[in-house]
């Protein structure tokens, strides 16, 4: 993509007087490994560097109040991230997909973030705004905000402390190496946000705190390795793509807090086998048992008053088939959280 910039060398001199980096300036410029801002820039604009693969240095001067959305994403070659006090606003993404990043170091006299344990944190410390893989969640976070860890495939895993209440939508999304996540035994958490560990695909087993109350679209979609989960029981909905393509599922209960299984909620899931539908279920969204291959039919409770389309491989005992009260829903309502187009998903 044509810049206003010349790159020499692998070098960017951005001239003084420049106030902006425009909305992807630089997207994928592959050549350039270095950029020199001056202290008259202060807005780095929309995915202004994103795809940047080879940049390994950029000075971020003080002046800069505001980076936004995915302005650094993917540079895979920053290994270090260093903010100015001037910052005042950072974009969702900001710095995602930045692998080889270790280090968060945030300026003391900055009066809206701070970084602790290679994290960026308000100045509470109560929110994390992002990370990278050798980032500790520190003790006094309540909110890991969205996407703070999104495609940061170099994590392997991480410990939630006891403070968290909220794990926001696609805080955790694409994490390609995440093994193991640790949630406290008497923690605080009460909301998994939307596609939060969506395509994590080395995940393989996770226990989800009694804590937790809510868990949003898609929290765990494309975990294609991931073959054990536990619910809590404070659980009432199985939201739309929980499990979609979740092809090793193999130990799963539904809670009998469960009312509702949305959705394509076990959609793609081939390894499930032996599930049962607690007689808490009244509801049964389209397509949310489709294509688990390893069971020929689930059986569905009297209880259930209203069934999705396409439920072929669902058994519908007589007394509810023949029931002039059960009642098939046509196209139902997505419940995607404003934080996710779903195109990944086929609704």
């Amino acid at each position: 993509m044509k810049t206003r910039f010349e790159v020499i060398g692998g070098k960017c001199v951005i001239p003084s007087g420049t106030t902006r980096i425009n909305d992807y300036e630089f997207l994928g410029c592959e050549d350039i490994q270095e950029v020199v801002l001056p202290d008259t820039i202060t807005c780095i604009g929309r995915g202004a560097f994103d795809g940047c693969r080879n940049l390994a240095q950029i000075n971020i001067p003080e002046g800069v109040l505001t980076i936004e959305e995915h302005a650094f994403l993917g540079c895979w070659s920053l290994t270090v991230i260093l903010l100015p006090a001037s910052l005042r606003s950072i974009g969702y993404g900001a710095f995602s997909g930045c692998n080889e990043v270790e280090i968060i170091r945030v300026s003391k006299n900055n009066p809206v973030f701070k970084s602790a344990s290679n994290c960026c944190l308000t100045k509470d410390g109560k929110t994390l705004v992002f990370g990278c893989k050798s980032s500790v969640i520190p003790k006094s976070v309540v909110t890991i905000a969205q996407s703070a860890f999104l495609w940061c495939e170099g994590l392997t895993g991480i410990a939630i402390p006891e403070s968290v209440r909220e794990i926001e939508c696609m805080a955790f999304y694409g994490c390609l190496s995440f093994r193991k996540i640790v949630f406290p035994e008497n923690g605080k958490l009460e909301r998994i946000g939307a596609d939060a560990f969506s395509n994590c695909t080395a995940l393989r087993t996770v226990t989800i705190p009694q804590s937790v109350k809510e868990i949003g679209a898609r929290a765990f979609a494309e975990c294609s390795r991931l073959w054990a989960v536990s619910m809590p029981d404070t659980i009432t909905r199985i939201e739309e793509g929980l499990f979609f393509k979740c092809r090793t599922l193999g130990r799963f209960t539904i809670p009998d807090t469960v009312t509702e299984i949305r959705r394509f909620a076990f959609c793609g899931c081939h390894g499930l086998d032996g599930l049962e539908i607690p007689d808490s279920v009244t509801t049964v969204g389209s397509r949310a048992f489709h294509e688990c291959g390893r069971f020929e039919a689930v059986c569905i409770p009297d209880t259930v008053s209203y069934l999705g389309q396409d439920v072929s491989c669902m058994f519908v005992p007589k007394e509810i088939s023949g029931d002039d009260s059960l009642t098939y829903v046509g196209k139902e309502t997505s419940s995607d959280e404003g934080c996710n187009d779903g195109d990944d998903l086929p609704f």
